[in-house]
């Protein structure tokens, strides 16, 4: 989980600073790239992998990858129209979520304890929220960010159910492919999406496909089927400290007083959410 939220840390300043590249096509070319980067890595085992299968990880892994592509696309459109501070005090709402989903789908139900941390990230949430419409802060990119934290709530439930027999590279290749392959349709029609990516921003989509896609979100994979969903849900602060750091100090970006306020609100509640995991 500490190896996770460090390279979650670096999705959110990384892509905000894309430029020549939709949000959308971002998302798919991450993914896509992921799943090529796993393949060119050992794709004879995964293929053996997947023909020994069975339907239920197939049909997980097809669900777990639309959900992937409907998070990536929440996010990273959202984090295009809000500031990098709200999007990252956000994303840390996932502890919120994948308990809200566990309880709800699998029957794993919170704790007390959880239940308060949660009552406690919702009100950092709305004082995030709040600040709205100072800089580049907007309600619609907070809006698409928090939806984007309820379709990772799913995605990480869809995840506990795969066989543990099932390799994680073959798991993985096939969500990251799926998810790639669901939103080219949608850039097919998008015609600001058709604008070809300069050298730099290139680079930077490869940078998010190696690191927060194809080690984080794999790393996130395996751990949703042997721990508890709040323990998963415990990168989410790490990677909003590091996200915020790295924006305020490298790009120039510091939260607003506000969004601070906010941002300790969120991270005592989602705190509180993983230390009654234990």
């Amino acid at each position: 989980m500490a190896i996770a939220a460090a390279v979650f840390a670096t999705s959110g300043p990384v892509a905000k600073v894309i430029v020549t590249v939709h949000p959308l096509a971002v998302a798919c070319g991450r993914t896509g790239l992921a799943a090529l980067a796993l393949m060119l890595l050992d794709g004879s085992s995964v293929i053996r992998a997947w023909r020994r299968a069975q339907r239920a990880d197939v049909l997980r892994a097809c669900a777990a990858g639309v959900l992937l592509a409907c998070h990536f696309a929440g996010y990273l459109q959202g984090l295009a129209s809000t500031s990098l501070a709200a999007a990252s005090a956000l994303v840390s709402l996932e502890p919120v979520a994948v308990l809200a989903v566990a309880s709800l789908v699998q029957r794993i139900h919170p704790r007390v304890p959880e239940l308060v941390g949660v009552a406690v990230a919702t009100v950092g949430a709305v004082v995030v929220g709040s600040a709205a419409g100072e800089g580049e802060h907007r309600l619609l990119g907070d809006l698409l960010v928090v939806s984007s934290v309820f379709f990772y709530g799913f995605y990480v439930a869809v995840a506990r159910g795969v066989s543990a027999e099932l390799p994680g590279r073959a798991y993985a290749t096939v969500v990251y492919a799926v998810a790639s392959l669901v939103l080219v349709p949608v850039l097919v029609f998008l015609p600001a999406a058709h604008q070809l990516p300069s050298a730099g921003d290139g680079l930077r989509v490869l940078a998010l496909a190696l690191f927060p896609t194809l080690v984080g979100h794999t790393l996130i994979q395996r751990a949703a089927s042997r721990v508890r969903p709040a323990v998963v849900a415990l990168v989410s602060p790490g990677e909003t400290i590091g996200s915020i750091a790295i924006g305020a100090c490298m790009l120039h970006m510091p939260p607003s007083p506000r969004e601070w306020a906010g941002i300790a609100v969120v991270l005592a509640g989602t705190t509180l959410v993983a230390r009654a995991s234990h």
